[in-house]
């Protein structure tokens, strides 16, 4: 619940004050001030802006290190403009609170706990079903008789998410040809999967897990993952943890991403290096 409503806050209080920084720097007065706040929220403002308009990112690393430099360079040059400019003292709180907060949301809003993950490689996970297009129930067990990528994604509100998937879709073809399925996974309402389906409209088979039900079968639930006030869109509160498995023909798991960073995601090249390497598919 507290990621829930941090991430809702830390937007608000981060494109407020870019904007308002941005406004300050116009201005021409207290010039260094304003640009050292703007150092410490605008990157991070412009990267979120850019992966939700245009969804080309699908994984970032893991700490967003040139974001993270360039906010202590903002919060160093407040702390010099106070001490020795005459600055006002609320321009180093604004600098070192928007450092703070960046800080939270690196370390610790964009950690995943995994420790109640059921998943293991060589196994077959236990059973579970989840929806098709129609309605219909489907189960692991359907699955089953060539392998298969399966990824558990968060929902069409998470713009990696929706880069994850549109590249995978460019690498559809490929995997088919060579008799692999590919299956997308989502707890979202199933007006939006349905929505999703008809843009990557190239043979992708997409599931709607009802509330959350494989994701508690697998421990792979997100508890009030889901951003506060997404739920007026039909979204659940809680939500799932991204995954991808790799299944064999009999439904055990030969290969398996639990990433413990929401933001850190595998490369569709990888799948196809491990069903080779598996022997699942020719080279």
């Amino acid at each position: 619940m507290l990621k829930s409503v941090f991430v809702v806050a830390y937007l608000l209080v981060l494109f407020s004050l870019t904007f308002r920084s941005i406004g300050g720097v116009a201005a021409g007065e207290n010039m260094i001030a304003w640009i050292g706040i703007l150092l410490t929220c605008g990157p991070m403002a412009f990267f979120l802006m850019r992966v939700t308009l245009l969804k080309d990112i699908a994984r970032t690393s893991a700490n967003l290190t040139t974001i993270l430099i360039l906010a202590l360079v903002g919060s160093a040059m407040n702390l010099q403009q106070v001490l020795f400019a005459g600055a006002e003292v609320w321009f180093l709180f604004a600098a070192f609170g928007m450092t703070f907060l960046f800080f939270i949301y690196d370390f610790w809003y964009s950690r995943l706990d995994r420790s109640y993950s059921k998943l293991k490689v060589g196994q077959k996970p236990s059973s579970f079903s989840v929806l098709d297009l129609d309605g219909a129930e489907v189960t692991n067990d359907m699955l089953c008789g060539q392998p298969v990528v399966l990824v558990f994604y968060r929902g069409n509100w998470c713009p990696l998410c929706m880069a994850q998937i549109k590249e995978i879709s460019s690498q559809y073809n490929a995997m088919k040809e060579k008799g692999v399925r590919v299956a997308f996974v989502s707890p979202q309402p199933q007006n939006h999967t349905e929505a999703l389906a008809k843009k990557f409209a190239v043979g992708i088979e997409f599931y709607r897990d009802n509330r959350n039900q494989a994701a508690q079968t697998l421990g792979i639930v997100s508890k009030s993952g889901t951003p506060a006030g997404l739920q007026a869109l039909g979204y659940d509160s809680d939500t799932v943890l991204p995954t991808v498995l790799i299944l064999d023909k009999e439904g055990r798991v030969v290969w398996l991403d639990e990433t413990d960073n929401y933001r850190v995601r595998p490369e569709p090249a990888t799948f196809l290096k491990v069903l080779a390497e598996k022997g699942l598919i020719s080279v």
